[in-house]
């Protein structure tokens, strides 16, 4: 979000409306002198310089349309990200700027494709979405050069997007990692459950908590990689719990289960089925309800949370001021927020705040 004071706090420093202050600033309307003078001291202390994008309503001038094209696969992760876009539209759409949403229900490539040429007939001017290919992405090709995207969640670095939004995916298998090693003690012996395995985002992490553990526990070892097919949300489920059966099975020494995205209920289901609560601990990423209740009996010790909401509610408001010619993208990443769910944590951590974005 952005840090230049906005017409409310020239309005809260003046003492008056926000109303008042928008006569001052276009010259319109009646203001005593004394209240003039207020918001003239206020945005000179504050160093306001109202928006090109607020200029605009003045003159109905904006026609920006932004389209948004989100994989909704993990049902609760997603609706956070469509909420994000929700409230970014609404808060737009005074201003002109149309914010066009297209919502698809796989990670496949030609279902995403599909969706960016309907955004791209709609009119849209510039695309964000989560890239579903990995660093293979085509979308270089795809999107006509003029037309600038974006990035949330997932990254594809060597691309020619305009900018990313999302958390700093090595930096979470790090703390994963640190986690891991707090719970465990020295001596993890971790089975990798990745979902995405050809997404960059999920590669980071997993190197990352390789990373940490080559450095910090010299006699913890990952028995193994597996990757969970995630065709639709229920596929992943059934899949990840087999999966996790199997692992319990030939690793008899396993004490850790490592998931790299927001599968990990499922788990930590499988764990609980076959009483090896205590033996193995889950850790993962993201939360759910059900993530909630397997922390409370203490068989997810812990997961690193991203918000999805607030990454799509700023990836679209920084495309929207880029469009208007009030952002220059000096630093193409714009790392989000993560937070760490345990026990602990659970009666304050708070999620979905979007009201104060």
């Amino acid at each position: 979000m952005s840090s230049q004071p906005t017409i409310k706090d020239v309005a809260r420093l003046s003492g008056v409306s926000i109303g008042t202050v928008d006569r001052v600033l276009h010259n319109r309307g009646k203001v005593s002198e004394q209240n003039m003078r207020s918001v003239q001291n206020a945005i000179e202390a504050l160093g306001y310089r109202p928006s090109r994008i607020a200029r605009a309503l003045v003159s109905r001038k904006s026609n920006f349309k932004i389209g948004v094209c989100i994989p909704r696969v993990e049902a609760e992760f997603w609706a956070e990200a469509v909420n994000g876009v929700e409230v970014a539209r609404e808060k737009l759409q005074p201003f002109g700027v149309e914010v066009l949403l297209e919502v698809i229900g796989s990670y496949h490539f030609a279902d995403q494709k599909d969706a960016l040429l309907r955004l791209l007939a709609q009119g849209a001017n510039a695309l964000i979405l989560t890239p579903v290919q990995g660093q293979e992405s085509r979308l270089d090709q795809l999107i006509p050069p003029e037309i600038p995207y974006a990035t949330v969640v997932e990254d594809i670095p060597n691309s020619r997007r305009l900018f990313h939004v999302g958390p700093d995916d090595h930096a979470m298998g790090l703390l994963a990692g640190r986690l891991a090693l707090l719970y465990n003690g020295p001596g993890i012996q971790c089975g990798v459950l990745a979902a995405n395995q050809r997404f960059y985002g999920t590669q980071e992490r997993i190197r990352g908590f390789s990373d940490f553990l080559r450095e910090n526990d010299p006699g913890g070892r990952i028995l193994s990689l597996c990757e969970i097919p995630l065709e639709n949300e229920r596929m992943g489920y059934q899949k990840i719990y087999e999966i996790t059966e199997q692992q319990m099975e030939q690793h008899p020494n396993l004490n850790l289960l490592y998931v790299t995205n927001g599968l990990t209920q499922w788990a930590a289901a499988a764990v609980k089925s076959h009483k090896k609560q205590g033996a193995i601990r889950v850790l993962g990423f993201e939360r759910t309800e059900m993530t909630c209740s397997f922390i409370q009996e203490g068989i997810i010790c812990a997961t690193v949370c991203q918000g999805p909401g607030q990454q799509w509610y700023s990836a679209v408001n920084i495309m929207n001021e880029y469009l208007a010619g009030d952002r220059a993208i000096d630093n193409p990443v714009f790392n989000a927020e993560c937070r760490i769910l345990i026990k602990e944590s659970l009666p304050f951590v708070k999620f979905n705040s979007i009201s104060d974005m």
